[in-house]
């Protein structure tokens, strides 16, 4: 990271000299977006689509926007083009700004927000996550039906500490639940399970990000024909599924094929993970 180059409210600084102050309220209350993307043969992947989903969360917490979808696409191009990697991964980090004074309110805040973007290499996947999977574990952690549980939101702490526990019992990842105790999401991922060749997920009524690769992984199965709902999914049915699998913007599609030390169904990546995976790798290669 150290080598990079990161835009900060409107121009290319050497990542050392990227600094917000103490008083940002991003810092001090986790008042912000940010959104994470990445590119395949250089390219921001789905890059509209996280820009959008920004400006989404920046009209739920009210702040003004400090440039528009086209200057936002524009600044993560500039940003790229000021370093030299294979493949990128890009974060976009919108707050509030600074403080003013004490206090939280809405008002209190000095000067415009505050816009980062930082980039870094993007190493590949090696092949065996794709066929052998991740093993996940259901979280003590729940996930509330509150204003950030829908949005990209700077304040991860629930997140944090689920993937701690992922990673007490070796597990890759963490599902949250519900308040009422049904599947929500992970920690950094959408889920999905796969019943009798028909795929589910969690709905828009559930406390979810709603995941732009989950959105396009939802759209290439419908082209494909495969059945697809939006449901309520119970813990019960992630043991009992045919296959399980996630979503998010780094590898795009992962297989659970444990939960916990459980095998789901043969353990392996199921068929119909499979094929959409291979719609998935066909979707990052287009011009």
């Amino acid at each position: 990271m150290k080598k990079t180059k990161v835009y900060l409210n409107g121009k290319i600084v050497p990542f050392e000299k990227a600094t917000v102050s103490i008083l940002d309220r991003g810092f001090l209350y986790g008042d912000g977006l940010f959104e994470s993307l990445r590119t395949y043969n250089r390219r921001p992947f789905l890059l509209e689509q996280h820009i959008k989903r920004l400006l989404r969360g920046l009209k739920v917490l009210r702040i003004k926007p400090p440039l528009s979808a086209k200057g936002l696409k524009l600044a993560v191009l500039k940003t790229i083009a000021a370093d030299k990697f294979k493949e990128y991964y890009i974060k976009i980090i919108v707050t509030r700004g600074n403080v003013a004074g004490h206090g939280i309110k809405q008002g209190n805040v000095a000067g415009k927000p505050h816009v980062i973007i930082l980039v870094e290499e993007q190493k590949a996947y090696k092949s065996q996550l794709f066929t052998k999977g991740w093993k996940a574990m259901i979280s003590s952690i729940r996930r509330p039906a509150v204003p950030s549980s829908y949005i990209k939101s700077l304040c991860y702490i629930n997140n944090i500490l689920a993937k701690m526990e992922a990673t007490k019992v070796g597990a890759n990842e963490a599902f949250l639940l519900d308040e009422a105790g049904n599947l929500a999401e992970g920690t950094v991922s959408n889920v999905f399970i796969v019943k009798f060749g028909a795929i589910y997920t969690p709905g828009k009524d559930a406390p979810i990000l709603l995941g732009i690769t989950r959105q396009l992984v939802m759209k290439l199965a419908k082209q494909a024909a495969f059945p697809v709902t939006e449901k309520t999914i119970t813990p019960k049915e992630i043991y009992t599924a045919d296959e399980c699998f996630i979503t998010m913007s780094g590898p795009g599609i992962v297989p659970i094929t444990r939960m916990w030390n459980k095998k789901i169904s043969s353990g392996k990546c199921g068929s119909v993970t499979a094929s959409l995976l291979t719609l998935y790798n066909a979707e990052t290669e287009k011009k």
